[in-house]
């Protein structure tokens, strides 16, 4: 109790306002009386059951989430009891999340000014609302920022175990979105020579385990589908989305996922001609269609950073309360300009602090880095909501306070 009185006193208090404020939109949502579920959640039980039930991996989505979300199959649980979970997983990750933001961020103001700016990452509808779906957002953020705050810890104490142990956790993110691995590969070449003089360090242990799971899912994936890969997920997202965008405009129709010819194509072959298709498709495209899968990918970024959050849409008015439609309205408008403020301000402070940081602050070079790299590669898709962009949103406010504290705006006391 002592340590919750005074050390921990505000990351206690984040982590009590946090679990408030998720029974709250709950209750006022009413998505205790509902059971929707994202095709995508469906597919991560699917792969879940797949590695506890038949010890197979599944062609999609990779090892490391299936591992996590389907704890509850060891202890004899349904699938019923893995969509539970997943809801304690990503609140856990939600609220590590705003805790490990509140680190960051009290070093350039006091305790009470960081509480409450942290405090506002929970506002952020579309990530606090995707703590109810079995998806990887809320724990790819929660990973990837604790990822980074090792990073910060091995520049400030130069101990390797903080190093090495944030490599392994980026590397395993691969295993979680494989969206992450270019970046996850840029930062192991990075520390490439810290790494090599610490070879003989019992911390590499962490390092090699990261490869290790690589290695497993790569050996797995060719044994049941043919090819070494972490997944088949990136070829059928071009190829849906991208793809298929830039066929639309070059035959001057409109692009609708949900009538997508391609993708019934798609469904037709084997999940290693599905690579092979979509390849040759993009190397077809880039050739004589180059001028329109431009067009298309900078229509998807525009996309993913202009739309409301899609977890906000799906829940309807079941029990008739008088104010449902109303508040729902005024969370969709919210997280639409949430994301759009969080995406263009992200943008700009990450080339902000790369040109300024890059030979001094490792940290904060890696993070802007890495928020621009995810703009980049979420161009290959669209009609996803906020869901490509929330996963640097703690990022962006926590460049936002640096960038405020630089230019003296916290030099007098606000609260």
């Amino acid at each position: 109790m002592n340590f919750v009185t005074k050390k921990g006193k505000y990351q206690f208090l984040l982590a009590l306002c946090g679990i408030i404020w998720i029974i709250f939109l709950m209750k006022i949502l009413q998505i205790d009386s509902q059971s929707y579920i994202f095709p995508d959640s469906d597919n991560y039980r699917e792969s879940a059951r797949m590695w506890y039930f038949e010890h197979k991996v599944h062609y999609y989505r990779p090892l490391f989430m299936a591992i996590i979300s389907g704890i509850p199959y060891l202890f004899g649980g349904d699938d019923a009891s893995v969509y539970q979970f997943s809801f304690y997983m990503n609140v856990f990750s939600w609220i590590g999340t705003a805790i490990l933001l509140f680190s960051f961020v009290k070093k350039y103001v006091n305790n009470k000014t960081a509480f409450l700016l942290s405090l506002c990452y929970y506002t952020f509808f579309g990530i606090a609302l995707l703590n109810f779906h079995l998806l990887t957002e809320n724990i790819f953020t929660f990973l990837s920022l604790l990822s980074f705050f090792l990073i910060d810890q091995y520049n400030i104490k130069q101990k390797f175990y903080y190093l090495s142990l944030a490599i392994c956790i980026l590397l395993l993110l691969i295993l979680i979105k494989p969206s992450i691995t270019f970046f996850s590969f840029f930062v192991l070449l990075y520390y490439s020579k810290t790494i090599w003089n610490n070879l003989k360090s019992p911390y590499i242990f962490f390092i090699l385990l990261g490869v290790f799971s690589l290695i497993c899912q790569n050996i797995l994936m060719k044994k049941q589908f043919g090819n070494y890969t972490v997944s088949y997920i990136d070829g059928v997202t071009y190829y849906n989305y991208l793809g298929a965008k830039a066929t639309a405009y070059k035959e001057n129709i409109s692009f609708d996922e949900a009538y997508n010819k391609r993708a019934h194509t798609m469904e037709t072959l084997t999940f290693s001609q599905q690579k092979q298709y979509a390849l040759h498709d993009f190397l077809e495209q880039l050739t004589s269609n180059k001028s329109n899968l431009a067009k298309a990918y900078l229509s998807n970024i525009i996309d993913n950073t202009k739309s409301a959050s899609g977890s906000i849409i799906i829940y309807s008015n079941v029990n008739q309360n008088a104010y449902h439609n109303t508040v729902q309205q005024i969370f969709i408008f919210l997280s639409k300009y949430q994301n759009r403020f969080l995406t263009i301000a992200g943008f700009l402070l990450a080339l902000y602090f790369t040109k300024k940081y890059y030979t001094t602050n490792t940290v904060y070079t890696l993070m802007a880095l890495y928020i621009l790299y995810t703009i980049v590669v979420s161009g290959v898709s669209c009609t996803q909501g906020d869901r490509f962009h929330i996963v640097f949103f703690s990022i962006t406010c926590l460049f936002i306070v640096k960038y405020l504290k630089e230019k003296h705006i916290f030099d007098k006391k606000l609260f």
